[in-house]
């Protein structure tokens, strides 16, 4: 280990380079407070060319640090690279920076084998198809990979939104922007959006519009591609709002209307709940509510 200037550094050469969405403002803090411990490792040439700890290099021209503790190493760059990506795999790497490493290395020359191989260390599956995505997550534009991160897409997900074309990634996160998106509503947003992408051949504004939540954009969306299904489901509810169903009683229907029944559930603490219930069942067959929402069910009301 040797003290380095911070001038003998080309601190621009991000070649080795792999972490994304980190902040920094802790890392400043620590490095303030007690200076770098932990050496950087730099590859030998003129000028030094960093391998790992890059951070903390960016910290150190920062605070205006003009000396760094450092290991020199005289390896050829894809030792180089590997170094750099085991260097952090303790501390681990989130999915920008997993599809960096990747990238990185499809770039350097690796064979397949090596790098699906090296795909067990960042807790990958080690498969063609899963590296082709990580690959393609790489050479993203950033408002994609901030978006990814931010919502934790899945590799399902982002599988999904890989097949959209340039114009329509810039629409769908557009529209997404701001909101909340759990795993299953943006893997049906998704869906729903390929069906109207292959029923129109490609999505325009009016497909994906600005909304005021997740909620109003997947109504929006099932009624543009499940039509029939949208009206079944807004006759139920008009149903059901006239029935104003007591809390210790429901009534489940099949989500998609393919199924000829419904089932009435029952939430009871006695036998007179028993008897209060059936009342009121008996009330909703005279009335011809549950005769309306089996109509629905059977395909008589479309």
């Amino acid at each position: 280990m040797t003290q380095t200037p911070l001038s003998s550094i080309d601190l621009k050469d991000g070649r080795f380079a792999l972490s994304y969405g980190r902040d920094n403002a802790n890392l400043l803090s620590s490095i303030d407070a007690a200076g770098i411990i932990e050496p950087v490792t730099l590859l030998d040439r003129k000028p030094y060319i960093p391998v790992a700890g890059l951070r903390r290099l960016d910290c150190a021209r920062a605070l205006r640090i003009r000396s760094v503790p450092a290991v020199i190493v005289d390896i050829d760059e894809q030792e180089a690279l590997l170094k750099a990506i085991h260097a952090n795999i303790e501390r681990g790497y989130n999915i920008i920076e997993k599809a960096n490493a990747l990238y990185k290395m499809n770039r350097s020359g690796f064979s397949q084998k090596d790098i699906l191989s090296s795909m067990r260390y960042l807790d990958l599956d080690p498969h063609e198809k899963v590296l082709k995505i990580f690959i393609a997550l790489a050479g993203l534009e950033n408002m994609y990979k901030d978006f990814i991160l931010k919502n934790t897409v899945s590799l399902r997900n982002i599988g999904s939104f890989m097949q959209f074309d340039i114009s329509e990634r810039r629409k769908i996160v557009r529209s997404l922007a701001g909101f909340h998106l759990t795993e299953s509503t943006l893997r049906e947003i998704f869906e729903m959006l390929h069906i109207l992408r292959i029923r129109k051949g490609k999505l325009t504004a009016v497909d994906i519009p600005i909304m005021p939540n997740a909620d109003s954009l997947r109504a929006h969306l099932k009624e543009r591609t499940h039509p029939v299904l949208t009206s079944l489901t807004r006759k139920l509810k008009a149903i059901r709002d006239k029935m104003a169903l007591p809390p210790g009683i429901d009534i489940k229907v099949d989500p998609f209307f393919e199924k000829e029944y419904i089932d009435l559930v029952l939430r009871i603490k006695d036998v007179e709940d028993v008897r209060t219930a059936l009342a009121k069942i008996s009330g909703f067959a005279d009335a011809g509510y549950l005769r309306s929402i089996l109509e629905l069910t059977k395909g008589t009301i479309r």
